[in-house]
């Protein structure tokens, strides 16, 4: 197959599912990760999309997979402006896993063209374009290579960090291959301290970014006949029935952002800004370290004395949820989610994960929020709805007692 022919078969699919907890409440039911935004100029999905567009994938290449409604209405609407036609945007089975998606995927665009290469790809990452960005589009070309010659192939790239290194997964190779790409002979999930610290010793594996390539018609071939939409039919098993597997191995600088903490490092213009601001709000800070802040148009938020932490402002429905998030504690961001879903009608306005001595000052508009501390003792929320119905929210510790209002 020529360079020029090669390439015009290769498409870009976008896994646009899930379910929006991860950063919540900046994410939502309704408005998950992969739509929010990853810098003031885009949101994750866009973000994915044009780096792709540099390895080469042409916009009527792109398709996006969603699971709902609303995602598949605002996948469109964020594309659109990046010129992926509505069309190339599918609505599947929410019983779907990610290895379901990415097999629906295929079978549409094998629709399209059954030369397809398709490179797979999660929408909610970040990937430096600023740091070593010519060995991912090095990796995603090598690995398109592969994929033509009807070997799928994973993107990885190499971790030094300890605690990132503990939260991916991690595909094994045989250090005596000596193939640009290596055979993989194993994955290791989310290894513990002990395990992670002899993995980066031995350095023969790397973390697996989601992000895979092969033939459509290599993929629906290893599935016939296989039940695969539903959320128990796990990458694993696609993988085992896909065969003999390789890996790149990139080095460049790649996150999931899967916690607010982890938004906070890759929104800092630069490593040594202390703080990030995202959203159309305004934002004051005042005497604020290492922290991540997020408001909407419309709803002032300040901040003083907020150190190591995430305030995330944002409506949902009628009220205005204020989470006030530790770093360290930035896990336990799912449990919020899952508590406000689980309760249609909260009556108390505030829930707290080991927090203690927290304060929501009556106001106005306070019957309205719902504020939710993890992991940050003596803060004091004040709020204030004004005659134009323009909202101020202010979250300090409590000896900063001044109402920014």
């Amino acid at each position: 197959m020529k360079e020029q022919s090669k390439q015009s078969h290769v498409y870009l699919l976008g896994l646009a599912g899930g379910k929006g907890t991860r950063l919540w409440p900046l994410s939502h039911k309704g408005h998950e990760k992969q739509f929010c935004p990853l810098t003031e100029e885009n949101t994750f999905i866009q973000a994915t999309v044009r780096r792709f567009y540099k390895t080469g994938v042409k916009p009527n290449h792109v398709c996006a997979v969603t699971t709902t409604d609303s995602q598949t209405k605002l996948a469109a609407s964020q594309l659109a402006p990046l010129r992926v036609v509505e069309p190339n945007v599918f609505q599947i089975p929410s019983t779907c896993g990610y290895p379901g998606a990415m097999i629906e995927g295929a079978k549409l665009i094998y629709e399209m063209d059954p030369e397809a290469i398709i490179i797979n790809t999660p929408c909610d990452q970040f990937i430096d374009e600023n740091e070593n960005f010519e060995s991912f589009i090095d990796s995603v070309n090598v690995a398109i290579e592969y994929a033509a010659a009807d070997k799928p192939t994973i993107v990885g790239v190499k971790v030094q960090d300890l605690v990132m290194f503990m939260g991916c997964g991690h595909a094994e190779y045989d250090p005596n291959d000596s193939g640009i790409c290596k055979k993989v002979k194993g994955f290791v999930e989310k290894p513990n301290a002990k395990i992670a610290k002899q993995m980066m010793r031995k350095d023969e594996s790397v973390c697996n970014t989601g992000i895979n390539v092969w033939k459509a018609k290599t993929l629906l071939d290893a599935v016939k006949g296989i039940e695969y939409d539903d959320e128990n039919f796990g990458t694993a098993d696609l993988m085992e029935l896909l065969g003999d597997l390789y890996v790149t191995i990139g080095e460049f600088r790649w996150q999931d952002c899967g916690t607010l903490k982890s938004l906070w490092e890759v929104s800092k213009k630069t490593p040594n800004h202390r703080n990030a601001s995202l959203g159309g709000g305004y934002i004051d800070r005042t005497d604020c370290l290492g922290s991540l802040f997020y408001s909407v148009e419309d709803i002032d938020l300040y901040a003083t004395g907020i150190e190591d932490a995430a305030v995330v402002v944002n409506p949902i429905g009628e009220y205005v949820y204020v989470a006030c998030v530790a770093h360290d504690e930035c896990q336990m961001v799912r449990e919020l989610a899952e508590h406000y879903e689980a309760n249609e009608k909260i009556l108390r306005n505030d829930y707290s994960i080991k927090a203690r001595n927290n304060i929501i000052l009556p106001s106005n508009f306070s019957k309205y929020l719902r504020v939710s501390f993890v992991g940050l003792d003596d803060l004091q929320v004040n709020s204030l709805r004004q005659p134009d119905g323009h909202i101020i929210i202010s979250v300090s510790k409590k000896r900063d007692s001044a109402v920014a209002a």
